[in-house]
């Protein structure tokens, strides 16, 4: 059996198991019996400029990290908050009715994905890379910086290659994130959150079609971090050659946070505010 379809049974497993005993009964004996198979198959994809598709097989390293990376939505969403009132529900929880999913603790989050040869991203000071914002709490300075005030749950990384991003409750000013829109404008790039829509390549396909869905790959090195890097470069123009609506600070925010982040400075550009293509900008360790 290809890797790819162990991960995606893993997610269908832990989709309809009911009981809060998901982990001892579920994950671990999934964990026992695949681990070693599906660790190696996202391996190629752990080091920034390494494999690059050459030609289309199905199940190859970027479906498989998709899968994983669904699995992962799955075990993370009951460490969200709720959708906030009014706001009804995404389209990726209707078809999945997740509010039924099973909850598992932090502790057998970071055991099951490290067995699959994740680390955890440690302590650091705010930088989206790294960080998806769950929650803003509006500072009364425009100019104050973005601040993490707590971890909802913990990100991963798979070698230099983003697994998925820790997710932090931040006080900051609005010249940085605006409250309702850094925390609840619709998620690129990402399968499924509880509180806030999202948009991913599954969302319209069919049942198996779906899971041909290729993980999207950010990179860290030393001297770079490196966004979306499947993508072609981003550009002025869309691909109809026709110029994109947003400003180039508003693509770079739109890649990097995979959301709008403030008000756009042409309102009637939301409907192509959408993550427009790779973007590589310097680091500066700490």
């Amino acid at each position: 059996m290809i890797p790819a379809l162990r991960a995606r049974r893993l997610f269908h497993a832990v989709e309809n198991h009911q009981g809060a005993d998901v982990f001892p009964a579920v994950v671990e004996p999934w964990l026992d019996e695949h681990a070693d198979a599906v660790r190696e198959a996202p391996a190629p994809l752990a080091a920034f400029g390494g494999w690059q598709r050459t030609a289309y097989e199905c199940g190859d390293p970027l479906e498989t990290a998709y899968a994983l990376s669904r699995v992962s939505d799955a075990l993370i969403y009951k460490f969200q908050p709720v959708m906030p009132p009014g706001s009804g529900i995404s389209w990726a929880q209707d078809i999945h009715q997740p509010e039924s999913w099973p909850q598992i603790t932090r502790d057998q989050y970071l055991a099951a994905f490290t067995r699959l040869g994740m680390t955890p991203i440690g302590d650091a000071a705010f930088e989206p890379f790294f960080h998806e914002v769950v929650h803003v709490d509006q500072d009364e300075h425009p100019a104050a910086p973005v601040e993490i005030t707590g971890t909802v749950w913990p990100g991963l990384m798979f070698g230099e290659m983003l697994f998925s991003r820790a997710g932090v409750r931040v006080r900051a000013g609005a010249g940085h994130l605006v409250a309702g829109i850094a925390d609840l404008s619709p998620l690129h790039d990402v399968f499924i959150r509880r509180h806030r829509e999202t948009l991913d390549g599954s969302l319209g396909w069919g049942s198996n079609s779906q899971w041909n869905t290729d993980f999207r790959r950010d990179y860290v090195t030393d001297t770079a971090f490196h966004f979306a890097d499947d993508e072609a470069p981003d550009s002025d123009q869309d691909m109809f050659g026709k110029s994109r609506k947003l400003t180039p600070a508003e693509r770079s925010d739109l890649v990097r946070y995979r959301c709008r982040t403030r008000p756009l400075q042409d309102p009637d550009a939301w409907n192509s505010a959408a993550p427009g293509g790779s973007l590589t900008l310097p680091r500066h360790p700490n």
